[in-house]
C-alpha cells in the first residue's frame, strides 16, 4: 500500500508540472515560419498550413516584428494573401492605415507587399484602404496600391483608381491604372474627361512577378 504522504508529494509534483505547449500556437510555431520564410520568397499555402494550424497568427507577428529582417517581415506579409482569414484582413488594414506615408525604405517595402495580399483578399474596407497610398511619395508605393486595387475586382476600386489617373504624373503609374481600370470592364477615359494626360516614357511591364 502507498503510504499518504508518498502519495501526496507525487501528485503535488505532476500539479506543479507545467503543461506542454500546444503544437501550433504562436510560441512554438514562429521559429518554424521564419526559417521558412529565410528560404521561401514565394510561399505555398499547403506548406504554410503544415507549419501551424492558423499559419496567420505567426506570419502576423513577424511582421510586426520591428527587431527582424525588413525582407523578413515583407515576406510574412505577402504570405498572407496565402492563409486569408478576418484577423488577417483586420492587421493588414490596418499596417496600411499606419504606414500609408512611410518614407523609410522597410516600411515602404512592407506596405508594398501588404497592397497586395489585401487586394488579394478584397473585402468591404480594401478599396478605401488601398487609395491611402496615393499619398506616398514614392512611386512604387503607389504601383502596387493600383495593383491590389485591381485584384479586388470590386466596383468601390473603380472611384480612387480615376480620381488618382487625374491627378498622377507618373507614366508607370498612368499605365497601371489603365490596365486596371480595362480589367475592371471600365474604359481608362471617362465621357467628362477633357484633361490631357501628361506626356509619357516607353511603359516598363506594368505586372511584376515574385515578393
Amino acid at each position: 500500500m502507498v503510504p499518504l504522504t508518498y502519495l501526496a508529494i507525487v501528485l503535488s509534483a505532476l500539479a506543479a508540472k507545467p503543461a506542454p505547449t500546444p503544437v501550433g500556437n504562436e510560441l512554438s510555431a514562429r521559429p518554424r515560419f521564419e526559417a521558412y520564410l529565410a528560404t521561401h520568397d514565394v510561399p505555398s499555402a499547403a506548406e504554410l498550413r503544415a507549419l501551424a494550424a492558423a499559419p496567420e497568427n505567426a506570419l502576423m507577428a513577424i511582421a510586426s516584428d520591428a527587431r527582424l529582417d525588413g525582407l523578413l517581415r515583407s515576406r510574412a506579409v505577402a504570405a498572407l494573401r496565402l492563409v486569408p482569414s478576418p484577423g488577417a484582413h483586420v492587421f493588414l488594414c490596418k499596417l496600411i492605415e499606419t504606414k500609408a506615408k512611410a518614407t523609410d525604405a522597410t516600411d515602404r517595402l512592407i506596405v508594398r507587399r501588404a497592397a497586395v495580399a489585401l487586394g488579394w483578399m478584397a473585402g468591404t474596407r480594401a478599396a478605401e484602404t488601398l487609395a491611402l497610398l496615393f499619398d506616398n511619395e514614392d512611386v512604387e508605393v503607389r504601383l502596387d496600391a493600383v495593383i491590389g486595387l485591381g485584384l479586388t475586382r470590386a466596383a468601390a476600386a473603380v472611384p480612387p483608381l480615376r480620381k488618382q489617373l487625374a491627378v498622377e504624373q507618373a507614366p508607370r503609374v498612368r499605365d497601371q491604372i489603365e490596365r486596371q481600370l480595362r480589367a475592371l470592364g471600365e474604359s481608362p477615359t471617362g465621357p467628362d474627361e477633357g484633361h490631357t494626360a501628361p506626356l509619357r516614357e516607353p511603359p516598363a511591364p506594368p505586372m511584376r512577378s515574385g515578393w
